[in-house]
């Protein structure tokens, strides 16, 4: 009978299932699979501005040319990334010690997630996010201020509003008499240390000098291919390999869902 040390398709399986349930990140994005039938890995997501008026006319008159509306948008590339990590581990480690099967497992999936984290707080911190709030030089994050990006957005169904802000932040922020007093509400997302307006506020290590005030529409999660993880053997060395990948893009959908807080710069009296 040959030598199993490890079933292939269990370990296929947990794997799959941490990759999946670990990419916390995703639920903050807008997930699309628009790419898993397109060929190509490139894709140029546009971004739309409509502008116009409403006008109360008289019998028989039309609308001002001016007030008419008009939409304009600009396109930007982005392209499928194919991310990959791998581990390996022979029989007799496996033999010498089982538990860093699991242990290799676990973080060969936090890598995975750690690399999407990054490639989301990428696509927010970029020069497409048009709107934007500062607190004075010096100062620290408030209640307030948070309260004035979501006015900043100007949105009418709040509902799906979070705030993600820096942990380094999250001190001054538990100090605010304000924020003291909000309700901590129902916790939604992994990270989340309470709400304001009922709207959670998440804190995140990926993020270190600027906060945001956004919905999941604003930035979408194109998938090219499922999450994958394929396992291998050579059973003349015993080396047991296992490879954890994703193919994927994430993109600016609505730069209206989205709102930076960061510090004022700096003033130079010289200047």
């Amino acid at each position: 009978m040959a030598n199993v040390v490890y079933d292939n398709k269990v370990i296929e399986s947990v794997a799959k299932d941490l990759l999946t349930t670990s990419l916390n990140t995703r639920s903050l994005m807008t997930l699309d699979s628009d790419l898993v039938e397109s060929a190509g890995m490139l894709k140029t997501v546009n971004t739309y501005t409509y502008t116009g008026e409403a006008e109360e006319l008289a019998n028989g008159v039309g609308n001002t040319a001016s007030k008419r509306g008009t939409i304009s948008y600009t396109g930007t590339d982005y392209r499928v990334k194919l991310c990959q990590q791998a581990y390996d581990y022979t029989d007799e480690e496996a033999m010498k010690d089982p538990f860093i099967i699991d242990g290799m497992m676990k973080g060969a999936v936090q890598v995975m997630t750690n690399k999407m984290t990054s490639d989301f707080v990428d696509v927010i911190k970029g020069n497409g996010v048009t709107l934007g709030v500062t607190f004075a030089n010096g100062g620290a994050l408030s209640y307030d201020i948070i309260v004035d990006a979501i006015s900043t957005l100007n949105l009418e169904d709040e509902g799906q509003l979070f705030v993600l802000i820096p942990n380094k932040w999250k001190a001054s922020l538990r100090k605010d008499p304000d924020y003291k007093s909000a309700m901590m509400g129902q916790v939604i997302y992994n990270g989340q240390i309470g709400t304001i307006c009922g709207i959670p506020v998440i804190a995140t290590k990926a993020l270190t000098d600027c906060a945001f005030v956004m919905t999941k529409e604003a930035v979408k999660l194109f998938m090219k291919k499922d999450v994958e993880v394929e396992p291998d053997r050579n059973p003349d060395t015993r080396k047991n390999s296992v490879y954890l990948r994703a193919t994927y893009l994430v993109a600016l959908a609505d730069a209206t869902k989205i709102c930076k807080i960061s510090e004022a710069p700096k003033n130079n009296p010289g200047a």
